[in-house]
């Protein structure tokens, strides 16, 4: 008689933070438009948690096709927690410049325009190192993401934290709690751009007020045209 394998398929339940790892062509682009454009940009100080110096609104900053690629993968967070019936709207983005010292306290993401969306960190940089740990270095904290999904059942999975990599994008809901942990020892940064995205529902009114504009834009190039 042949041996049967077992199989298992774990089934999570509650808020889900989805990592996707981004071309390394997009990280470039927009360091590079922050490095060249980063004295132009409005701080955005007064409306974020963090405890940074050094924290600018960046929606001028990303191109057509790196917004783009941000909405792709909202698109695929709904579809993976399985709201696909939610439209996707993005709001505003920003850079965080961190630098030794500081860091950014246990916090959620809001919008003036919906209560409900998705929000996101993309590492842009990181520092060579974040410093020497000053105890437990084999569970290391220093420069560290965490997010805090509330669950204390002693089964369950409360909290991850993860030392972010460049090019890696994480995308959570808005209400999900997260932080980032100070370093030291270094005069490098650690830069971070979190874009957030509302969700809408697409009521049938919301549709047939899309397609009315769809219909009016293709009336008024036809006219350009003619």
């Amino acid at each position: 008689m042949a041996e049967e394998n077992v199989t298992i398929t774990p089934v999570v339940l509650g808020s889900v933070v989805c990592k996707f790892t981004l071309p390394m062509q997009i990280i470039d682009e927009i360091n590079s438009s922050y490095d060249e454009g980063r004295n132009q940009l409005k701080p955005f100080n007064t409306e974020l948690a963090g405890k940074i110096k050094e924290e600018h609104l960046a929606n001028d900053l990303l191109s057509q096709s790196t917004k783009i690629a941000f909405v792709n993968c909202f698109a695929e967070y709904i579809k993976h927690v399985q709201k696909p019936f939610w439209g996707i709207s993005l709001g505003n983005a920003w850079i965080n410049e961190m630098k030794a010292g500081e860091y950014n306290p246990l916090h959620y993401h809001s919008s003036p325009q919906s209560d409900l969306g998705m929000s996101s960190v993309l590492v842009l940089k990181t520092p060579s190192t974040y410093g020497e740990e000053f105890s437990n270095p084999q569970d290391p904290s220093n420069g560290y993401l965490e997010f805090t999904g509330g669950n204390q059942d002693p089964l369950g999975i409360s909290n991850f934290r993860t030392n972010a990599q460049v090019g890696e994008f994480y995308v959570f809901p808005y209400t999900m709690l997260h932080c980032v942990y100070p370093f030291r020892g270094t005069d490098e940064v650690r830069r971070t751009l979190s874009q957030n995205c509302d969700l809408l529902k697409l009521t049938s009114n919301i549709k047939n007020m899309a397609k009315s504009v769809e219909r009016l834009g293709s009336v008024i190039k036809e006219d350009n045209d003619g």
